[in-house]
């Protein structure tokens, strides 16, 4: 099980992983001592810059996708689904592109709906009819 670790906590381990590496302990050793695990080659590569940047080395720079789903969308999608328990996810995502002009895929709306518990409730279908055969 992996633990969720906050920025701050990974600044600081890192601060504290370049000045045991700046005191003569080995790579490795710090990795070790580490709370936060780091390959060993990052570790070297944040020794050299902050011999070149200094304290600006330490600075979270992790970049990705921003989340399209938050706020107002985020909203408007969950009351969506809670009063439409048998919307196709592919339904959802239209509405979501005509109101607010932007694509999100089938499987991040999936991924939505399962965290909040609202996942597609599919409507019950009817029995056909049994054949009554006679002799």
């Amino acid at each position: 099980m992996q633990l969720m670790v906050t920025s701050q906590q990974r600044q600081a381990a890192r601060r504290e992983m370049v000045s045991q590496m700046e005191h003569g302990m080995t790579a490795s050793e710090a990795r070790r001592r580490c709370p936060v695990p780091m390959h060993r080659t990052t570790v070297y590569r944040l020794l050299k810059r902050v011999q070149c940047e200094g304290e600006y080395a330490f600075v979270e720079r992790r970049h990705g996708h921003p989340v399209k789903l938050r706020g107002e969308v985020l909203t408007c999608v969950l009351d969506y689904c809670q009063n439409h328990t048998s919307a196709a996810s592919r339904k959802v995502q239209c509405l979501v592109a005509q109101r607010f002009g932007i694509t999100v895929s089938v499987s991040q709306l999936n991924r939505v709906r399962a965290a909040h518990g609202l996942s597609r409730q599919a409507l019950p279908r009817e029995k056909k009819p049994t054949a009554v055969i006679f002799p």
